[in-house]
């Protein structure tokens, strides 16, 4: 059986329509949907309860919001514990083309090495969304590449998205988005609980390196298609969500990169810059400008003085 688990959080009438895609796209009795709710404060205009008894969805209620990764794991744990031989994680803004999620599930089965599958993206103007990760993001890819510098780097922007690759086609990347992903239950298992610190972003980059330790292989199957209509749970708090952002950077330079403050310290400028920037235009932003401090000096803070005697690294390597 395949365990989907879809994360909601105030997109009520957009998990809705995730739902009836997955069982539109689906035989009876093939999968069993999960759904998370991450306390939402707001409730469904329909019945809720008569949803889940039609399409057998068994309903996690979380008592705060959690984020996206620890509210993923709440899924993930009871698909595992209720027996699923793989675990499909979908964001509520996903919508299912017929035949999709057995196209990604039969894939990880015949090819066992392969533990996460991706499909094709279509944004909601029916746009072929480009965004597969197709590198590991050391420090030298945040600068590069996840920053406006990628307009004069574009050649490196093009390798690490893949641009230059033909996305009809089926290839191997390092991550795929966060938004659609399936995986074998050998391989949650490796790889999950997902680290559970940040509550936003940089997902993808994390989970990544954790495949990468587990000699599992990320691909990318275009014979899969969705459609994702971005920032469905997240539209409504931008300054929220760029805070979060920034936050899961500065952790991920960190914990993942093992990065020295020195070297970090210029994104985090050019991020503020940023923020600054988007102040003059939106409230929200101009509002928590005190949260954003307080929360990156958080983060800054726990950078540590490396030992003394570990040979300097380069500014690039992120090892």
């Amino acid at each position: 059986m395949l365990g989907i688990v879809i994360l909601n959080y105030q997109s009520w009438q957009d998990t809705l329509q995730c739902i009836q895609s997955i069982s539109d796209s689906t035989a009876d009795g093939a999968c069993q949907i999960y759904l998370v709710d991450n306390a939402s404060p707001d409730q469904p205009e329909y019945d809720l309860n008569e949803v889940l008894e039609k399409y057998g969805v068994i309903l996690l209620r979380n008592q705060k919001n959690i984020g996206y990764n620890a509210g993923n794991n709440v899924g993930i744990a009871r698909a595992l514990a209720d027996g699923c031989d793989g675990i499909l994680i979908a964001n509520s803004d996903v919508f299912f083309r017929k035949g999709s999620i057995e196209t990604m599930w039969s894939y990880l089965q015949q090819h066992p090495q392969a533990g996460i599958v991706g499909p094709k993206i279509y944004d909601i103007q029916g746009r072929l969304q480009k965004s597969n990760v197709c590198q590991r993001t050391n420090l030298k890819e945040k600068y590069l590449v996840r920053t406006r510098l990628h307009a004069i780097f574009r050649r490196g922007y093009s390798r690490y998205f893949g641009l230059n690759r033909d996305y009809e086609q089926i290839f191997p990347v390092y991550a795929v988005l966060g938004c659609c992903l399936m995986l074998s239950r050998a391989c949650a298992e490796a790889v999950t609980p997902f680290d559970e610190y940040p509550f936003l972003y940089d997902e993808e980059l994390m989970l990544g390196i954790r495949m990468e330790e587990a000699g599992y292989q990320t691909i990318y199957n275009p014979e899969a298609v969705i459609e994702h209509r971005h920032g469905g749970s997240t539209c409504h708090v931008k300054a929220f969500a760029y805070i979060q952002n920034i936050r899961s950077e500065l952790y991920y330079c960190r914990e993942y990169l093992h990065a020295k403050k020195w070297a970090v310290m210029p994104l985090y400028w050019y991020r503020t810059a940023l923020y600054l920037a988007r102040c003059i235009r939106y409230a929200d932003f101009c509002s928590q400008w005190r949260e954003y401090r307080r929360v990156t000096a958080e983060e800054l803070k726990k950078y540590k003085i490396q030992d003394a005697g570990k040979k300097k690294e380069d500014l690039f390597c992120g090892k």
